[in-house]
């Protein structure tokens, strides 16, 4: 596993199954590196799915503490970004439940925009778009918003998305199309007023 820690996680997708496995096999450094791996995909998802920023470090904690915990569960012939973020999906599910926060969902934006040397002017417009199109993804639904954050941020095939959400594929097609049109809707809307 030594040679597996001077390695670039990102670069090789095979790798992140065999952390898992060589943690589950004993390995000390393998967890570390699996959570170093994902820490950017889990918060993202943390955060549009609008968990409070002050929550988000003890939910990330919380989630790898499961991920540990249910390691011998980890099938080696399946993918493991499918089955890790089925953790992470129904542990941000029991939290919302448990702390009765769906209809007070808290928006922190995430990093500004970085450029080479944008200028001022294109900054500001991207990053108004930016922040709208992040707002316009917590007025989603929750169903719409899991589905849409999976699919168009963690890039998971509408299958996975279905197994992991624990939902019918057609109902998986059809809250991502829906959250779609309601995306263009308020775009247009957004567009109209800025026009006017």
């Amino acid at each position: 596993m030594e040679g597996l820690a001077r390695m670039e996680i990102e670069v090789v997708p095979e790798l992140t199954e065999r952390l898992l496995v060589a943690h589950r096999d004993g390995d000390r450094d393998a967890f570390s590196h699996l959570v170093e791996r994902y820490r950017r995909p889990v918060f993202g998802y943390l955060v549009r799915c609008g968990i409070a920023q002050a929550d988000r470090d003890d939910l990330f904690q919380e989630i790898f503490l499961k991920i540990h915990q249910r390691a011998d569960q980890y099938d080696t012939a399946r993918p493991l970004h499918p089955w890790l973020f089925t953790v992470v999906a129904n542990t941000v599910r029991t939290y919302l439940r448990k702390q009765k926060l769906r209809s007070y969902f808290v928006w922190e934006p995430g990093p500004d925009i970085e450029d080479d040397a944008p200028d001022a002017e294109s900054l500001a417009s991207a990053q108004q778009t930016k922040a709208w199109l992040e707002r316009a993804i917590q007025a989603l639904p929750m169903p719409q918003r899991e589905v849409l954050i999976l699919a168009t941020i963690e890039n998971l095939p509408l299958k996975n998305i279905a197994s992991i959400l624990d939902m019918p594929i057609n109902t998986v097609k059809t809250h991502v199309r829906r959250a779609r049109m309601r995306l263009v809707e308020s775009y247009e809307r957004r567009t109209r007023v800025s026009h006017d």
